[in-house]
């Protein structure tokens, strides 16, 4: 399967990681040497495709990992890939998000090959399919990758190294420097090593202390049954995931909210459908983890950088408020089962 040069457009976070190193071990490639690694977030990938189309060309390859359509730049993305594929360009997207069969048609018929599976995570889509594609078997390491990464990803924690390496690899809030050179370790074969060690006890250090100035922007809400509990948070460990999992804990909140100053918006529960919520503000994700970027008032932005609490309080209400908005049978959880298109 020949192509000019490999753009590969990734989530970054490990499971983005992971899978854009997946990509280019199956490829054959290194980053850098045919091939040009991209991240973003689902918010804004339509100015990251934006960006790249200047420099694509025909015969070229691009991939889009880790990465689901939302609905406020879901029209937008279309048209690029469109407009991409018009011009001689191969694009294949390979996500586990949940999708609707309209955003699934819409890329397809925009002239992508897309697999979405929702039953692993991005690495594992693209270890199965993109192998596949290319008629090649996953060696040992992409197996032993896809099982570490999904254990963190998707919350399972059933191989003992995921919790070290999620914490050692870091947010996507992390410098893209680390991200790099993460992914570069992934494409030559190494999972863990000393570099990795020592990033992980400076992460843990650096959890601890956070954590607790998170703690302190703590607001909760009721919304009808149930209980929203969302906090502040900047830039540096713990991962929302683990922000997450304190607030359900602790507080028996039946949906987590994590806030940053750009009004990035992660949403966290075991027994609500955040995806619904992320898609009824313009976002997306997964049943139990999900987000959205909201547009908060410049008071709130302002006021925040004083009184941090101030940014949980309307994250929690504009939750609140999507909440009441929707019906029960569309906040339920629906069974997970394969979903291949």
């Amino acid at each position: 399967m020949e192509y000019k040069h490999a753009y590969i457009v990734t989530h970054a976070d490990l499971d983005g990681v992971g899978a854009a190193a997946a990509f280019l071990r199956i490829l054959g490639v290194r980053p850098g040497r045919g091939a040009t690694v991209v991240y973003s977030e689902p918010y804004n990938i339509d100015e990251t495709l934006g960006a790249l189309e200047d420099y694509v060309e025909g015969g070229d390859l691009l991939a889009v990992t880790d990465l689901g359509l939302n609905e406020d730049v879901r029209e937008k993305v279309v048209s690029i890939v469109e407009r991409l594929v018009g011009k001689g360009v191969r694009v294949e997207w390979y996500d586990h998000h949940v999708w609707s069969e309209d955003d699934l048609n819409s890329l397809k018929k925009a002239g992508a090959l897309v697999f979405v599976d929702k039953s692993t995570c991005a690495t594992g889509v693209v270890v199965r399919y993109a192998s596949s594609v290319r008629g090649v078997k996953p060696d040992g390491f992409l197996v032993e990758l896809e099982s570490t990464v999904c254990s963190a990803d998707l919350w399972r924690w059933d191989n003992s190294l995921s919790p070290k390496l999620f914490r050692a690899v870091g947010s996507r809030e992390e410098a893209r420097e680390w991200r790099d050179r993460v992914l570069a370790k992934f494409v030559e074969g190494i999972l863990w090593d000393e570099e990795l060690e020592a990033r992980l006890q400076q992460y843990v250090s650096e959890e601890l202390k956070n954590m607790e100035k998170i703690m302190e922007t703590v607001y909760v809400k009721e919304a009808g049954q149930l209980k929203i509990v969302a906090v502040y948070k900047t830039e540096g460990p713990p991962a929302n995931s683990i922000v997450g999992a304190l607030l359900e804990s602790r507080y028996g909140a039946h949906i987590a909210g994590i806030i940053r100053p750009n009004g990035g918006l992660s949403l966290r529960s075991k027994t609500v459908n955040v995806q619904a919520i992320a898609v009824k503000l313009g976002g997306g994700g997964h049943y139990r983890a999900a987000g959205a970027r909201i547009n908060m008032p410049v008071w709130v932005k302002t006021l925040s950088k004083i009184y941090p609490k101030i940014a949980s309080w309307y994250a929690a209400k504009t939750v609140a408020e999507a909440v009441k908005s929707m019906s029960p049978e569309s906040l339920k959880i629906k069974a997970e089962e394969s979903e291949y298109w």
